[in-house]
């Protein structure tokens, strides 16, 4: 377990559905009187055992409530069991609700706009790109953010329709930078601590993707495979150029939608 601030712990919590080093990064926010848990790994049994291990070296604390950032997997899926266990209501946007069939035994509330955890005011607000209803967490005492995949630790983030939406995505890091945040909590990966200047790479990364994959299509249409073997020839080994091909296709879905590209039968034209 690290320590953010006096308030704040993030739990490394493996995850079956992932490699070793892309364990999900869970939040416990409050004091020995009142916990907040945000994000619960994807139920698997060792990572259970992480956020049993921590919640015990917290002092045993009742929980008010779970966050769960986003729908997907490696954070909903430990959510049935965290709420069992510690008896505690389970929070997820609708938009999100919706992109699962199944309740799993759970009466999802919608997240309300702010939480008194203790001694600590806690702000939650939709954040929509890398999901529709993702949600993200701002204690502004301690002016720590807690991204959910919206940021990774060691990466970009992947912004793939019709999960993801790249002008939704943009719109929500301009409003994390706007907060100032001094350390970001990601999804997954190390702690954001220079955390200005990771959102303004994060932005400036998407700007120039974006004005690569128009000045390549002004040499002529291409499909999203072809930009993505350009672009990532030197990052991604060729079994993996799927994951490049996904983040292709989030920024052509944007710029189609501005009008900036328009499709020529299996491949995009600059407009």
């Amino acid at each position: 377990m690290e320590e953010l601030t006096a308030h704040i712990y993030a739990s490394r919590v493996p995850a079956k559905t992932l490699p070793p080093y892309s364990a999900t990064r869970c939040y416990w926010i409050g004091s020995a009187e009142a916990i907040l848990l945000v994000d619960t790994g994807d139920g698997g049994e060792a990572g259970r055992a992480v956020l049993e291990r921590d919640w015990e070296a917290l002092g045993r604390p009742p929980l008010v409530g779970i966050v769960v950032t986003h729908y997907h997997l490696d954070h909903r899926g430990g959510a049935a069991w965290a709420s069992g266990r510690w008896h505690a209501p389970v929070y997820l946007h609708p938009l999100d609700r919706a992109r699962f069939a199944e309740g799993e035994g759970l009466a999802w509330e919608a997240p309300p706009a702010s939480l008194t955890v203790g001694e600590v005011e806690v702000t939650l607000f939709h954040a929509p790109g890398h999901t529709p209803g993702q949600v993200n967490v701002w204690v502004p005492d301690d002016r720590v953010l807690l991204a959910g995949d919206n940021v990774l630790g060691n990466s970009t983030v992947v912004i793939h329709p019709p999960d993801g939406d790249l002008g939704q995505y943009l719109v929500t890091l301009e409003r994390l930078s706007a907060l100032k945040p001094d350390i970001i909590g990601p999804g997954h990966g190390d702690l954001v601590r220079n955390a200005a200047t990771y959102l303004h790479y994060y932005l400036d990364h998407r700007r120039e993707r974006n004005r690569q994959i128009l000045a390549l299509l002004d040499d002529g249409p291409k499909s999203a495979e072809e930009l993505a073997r350009i672009i990532y020839r030197n990052v991604l080994p060729a079994e993996h150029m799927a994951l490049g091909v996904a983040m292709v296709e989030g920024h052509l879905a944007w710029c189609q939608a501005l009008g900036w590209v328009a499709p020529d039968g299996e491949r995009y034209r600059r407009v």
